[in-house]
């Protein structure tokens, strides 16, 4: 397990004041977050305004963020964390009771600022650095659309944060913005984005794998979302839509093997790289799949859920490649060993997502896929939502109908949906369905206000509006911070 970097935004601080320039890294495909030049060196290059926004990618790498993605999950009524004792950082996260000194939740928000303070640096530093204008222009785009990804996840668990926009002459003690300004900044990063950088197939195999523009209006259509302006989030999703450069991959089941990765359904996902160092290889497919005690399994944690279970239709093939049950094959290389219930002895059931049908050898824990952040269906369930906001009732049954096409294949399951139909139900029903276990329902259910009703039974506490905690550490050295409500 590599080392882990906690940054508070009080370190941040000292960073910002101490150091004349910020880490940066060295190469994009390798992704190597450990090849760090030194902070003594400014910006002055083209080589160091692609070092530094390479670095910027990085925190996405960290342990917590690649092999731990599942805290997402745990939270939500899919999945429990299982194993026991096991894991003990994330027991009061899978029991919904949230504490302000919980190291996982220090460690989150700190990860998510290091990510801003990282895409500060590049913002601040690379507009003076005499280069190509086009790849200066790519650049910033990155930076820009990175910066709003970190704050993007910290707003979906934290609310209003401080708005930390820059390295010179920062605040000491920054209060926290409003919820209403967070996201409005982050909205204005990701419109950003979507200005200055191309799409992907622009890209050559070099930079496959960077923000582009797709990603960041698919960003902003989810940004819109949680802010209730549905028509611009319509017209973000419908943007990424009309490109054309996206479509559905042809089998569900071949969404999280490794070679979908970077494929037509992919619209933004961490770059991992098979076989090398824990540092640069994806460990989730080790955290969650199914233990027993062998060399090419795992640790089983993200153990689905049997209301998880209960939400697919009768028939449908989406739940084989996501929830492993009582005598599934796992895969073709561990075919003598059907999957035991008694190996997931919460649920009885594992994780199927990045593990199904994918072969690891001795590379469980430095295994080769990407980690999906967001896919071109969930952009097709979002713009079927924020169509069905404004009254575009047959765009919301057309698009959820071309999510329902893909997933069924050739079976005969899973019907059409009509307008006829509970169109809200249909959605909540088919963004479940189709994207569990990528830690979306949480954050769904809170901004539904459907989480009081779904979680109320496993220990959602209302006062808290669905926040996490503001970690105490921050509270101790930032007496501008206030903590978030119920706790």
């Amino acid at each position: 397990m590599k080392k882990q970097i906690y940054l508070s935004v009080i370190a941040v601080l000292a960073l910002i004041i101490l150091t004349p320039s910020c880490s940066k890294d060295t190469d994009f495909l390798e992704k190597n977050p450990n090849g760090v030049l030194s902070t003594a060196n400014s910006y002055s290059t083209p080589q160091d305004a692609e070092a530094a926004i390479n670095g910027t990618y990085t925190v996405m790498l960290d342990f917590w963020l690649k092999n731990i993605a599942f805290e997402k999950d745990i939270i939500s009524d899919d999945a429990v964390k299982g194993q026991g004792a096991d894991l003990a950082a994330l027991t009061n996260m899978d029991n919904l009771n949230f504490n302000a000194s919980d190291g996982t939740n220090q460690t989150l928000w700190s990860l998510f600022y290091k990510g801003v303070y990282l895409s500060n640096c590049v913002l601040d530093n690379v507009p003076d650095i005499q280069m190509d204008e086009a790849v200066k222009t790519r650049i910033l785009g990155e930076a820009h659309f990175l910066r709003g990804y970190y704050y993007y996840n910290l707003a979906i668990r934290w609310g209003g944060v401080p708005l930390m926009k820059t390295t010179i002459d920062a605040e000491s003690a920054p209060a926290r913005a409003s919820a209403d300004d967070t996201w409005s900044f982050i909205k204005g990063e990701f419109t950003k984005a979507a200005e200055l950088l191309p799409w992907k197939s622009t890209y050559d195999a070099a930079n496959i794998g960077r923000a582009d523009k797709g990603a960041a209006l698919a960003y902003l259509g989810n940004t819109c979302l949680f802010t209730e302006e549905w028509q611009e989030s319509f017209n973000a999703y419908a943007e990424v839509i009309n490109s054309g450069i996206y479509s559905l991959e042809t089998d569900f089941g071949n969404i999280f093997k490794p070679e979908a990765d970077n494929g037509t359904e992919v619209v933004f996902e961490t770059q991992m790289k098979g076989g090398e160092e824990f540092a640069y290889a994806n460990g989730f497919n080790f955290w969650v799949r199914p233990r027993n005690g062998s060399t090419i399994f795992g640790l089983g944690f993200c153990m689905p859920t049997q209301d998880l279970v209960d939400e697919f239709e009768p028939g449908d093939p989406r739940l084989r490649y996501t929830v492993i049950r009582e005598g599934d094959i796992i895969s073709d290389e561990v075919a003598d060993f059907p999957f035991q219930a008694a190996w997931a002895p919460e649920t009885g059931m594992n994780c199927g997502k990045y593990v199904v049908g994918v072969p690891v050898g001795n590379l469980a824990e430095r295994h080769e896929q990407n980690l999906k952040q967001i896919r071109y269906a969930e952009v097709l369930l979002g713009y079927a939502e924020a169509s069905f906001r404004i009254g575009n009732t047959g765009e919301t049954v057309d698009k959820i109908n071309l999510v329902r096409k893909r997933a069924r294949g050739t079976n005969n399951v899973l019907p059409d949906i009509t307008e006829g139909a509970d169109l809200f139900a249909a959605i909540v029903h088919e963004r479940r369905v189709e994207l569990a276990l990528e830690g979306k329902r949480y954050f769904d259910l809170v901004r539904w206000n459907m989480a009081e009703q779904e979680l109320g039974d496993l220990g959602y506490q209302s006062a808290r509006k669905g926040l996490y905690p503001i970690p105490q550490t921050e509270l101790d050295v930032n007496h501008n911070l206030v903590q978030n409500p119920g706790y």
